[in-house]
C-alpha cells in the first residue's frame, strides 16, 4: 500500500527530473553547436537522458533503484560545484559562470537530493 507522502515525493521528483533533463537537453544541444565545446554538450545529453530514466524509476516506485538515484543527484551536485572552484573535467578550467540555467540546477540537485533520500529512509 502506497502512502500520500511517499506518492508525492515520487511524483514529485519525476516532475523534477524531467525539467532537470529539459534544461539540460537545451544545454546540450546548444554545447554541440560550439566544437571546442560538443563533447560536454554529448555528456549533457546523456546525463539528460539518465534523468529521464530516473524520473520512470520515482514514477513508478522502483525501490531497487533509489539508492543508485540518489547517487546520481549527488554525483551531479558536487560535480556543478567543483566544476565553478576547480577546473571543470574535459575543459581544463573553473566555470565561473553563474546564470539561471546554474542557478536552477542548484536549485533542482539539492530537491532532488532530499526528495530520493527522504523516499530511501521513508521505506526502510
Amino acid at each position: 500500500m502506497v502512502d500520500n507522502m511517499d506518492l508525492g515525493f515520487r511524483v514529485g521528483g519525476g516532475i523534477l527530473s524531467i525539467a532537470w533533463a529539459g534544461i539540460h537537453t537545451i544545454l546540450g544541444l546548444d554545447l554541440m553547436r560550439i566544437m571546442s565545446l560538443a563533447v560536454v554538450g554529448y555528456f549533457f545529453l546523456i546525463d539528460a537522458v539518465l534523468s529521464i530514466v530516473i524520473a520512470i524509476v520515482l514514477l513508478i516506485g522502483f525501490r531497487l533503484l533509489f539508492i543508485p538515484a540518489l547517487a546520481f543527484w549527488w554525483a551531479n551536485y558536487l560535480l556543478l560545484t567543483e566544476s565553478r572552484v576547480f577546473p571543470a573535467p574535459v575543459l581544463g578550467f573553473p566555470l565561473h559562470t553563474y546564470n539561471p540555467y546554474v542557478v536552477v540546477t542548484f536549485i533542482l540537485d539539492i530537491l532532488l537530493i532530499i526528495i530520493v533520500t527522504a523516499l530511501c529512509i521513508h521505506r526502510r
